[in-house]
């Protein structure tokens, strides 16, 4: 029971990572935006992660599914297909003379997976509180049926 909240933990913290690989290209695309960057910078940037945030989102998928928890596996599959899918047709990447074009349609595509990884860090946040708590309670009550059965005049 000890290693439910260390896997919420992981959990929690590729959460985060994939959050701020997320808010990390929303800022590069509003930098390209508000012409702080050129698009060669801007885009290399974010092709520079977007693997990274890939993989994560598939170790993220695969630990919920190796772990039996199939609501959130079932949840994190359509993202996890869907990045698949542009990775294997080889359209993951932002390329530098179509960016502009793109801008806006790449802009809301990642506010929508900024929402969706924002409510999967409530829910393992959630999660995260109700599995130390359980843990918790779990060894007091070991403790509390251990030291019974150790003052116990039987077992002396």
């Amino acid at each position: 029971m000890a290693w439910e909240p260390i896997l919420w933990l992981i959990f929690f913290l590729l959460n985060i990572a994939l959050i701020a690989l997320i808010l990390y290209q929303i800022v590069c695309l509003s930098d390209l935006e508000a012409d702080y960057m050129n698009p060669y910078e801007s885009s290399s940037r974010i092709n520079n992660v977007i693997l990274k945030e890939y993989v994560l989102q598939g170790v993220f998928c695969i630990l919920f599914l190796v772990t039996g928890h199939w609501f959130l596996f079932l949840l994190t599959v359509l993202p996890t297909y869907y990045n698949l899918k542009k990775f294997l047709s080889r359209q993951h990447l932002i390329d530098v003379t179509e960016v502009f074009r793109a801008i806006d349609f790449e802009k809301k595509l990642r506010i929508a997976k900024l929402a969706f990884y924002l409510i999967f860090f409530i829910v393992v946040i959630v999660r995260l509180v109700i599995s130390v708590i359980r843990c918790l309670i779990d060894d007091e009550h070991e403790d509390l049926h251990f030291g019974v059965f150790s003052s116990s005049p039987v077992f002396r």
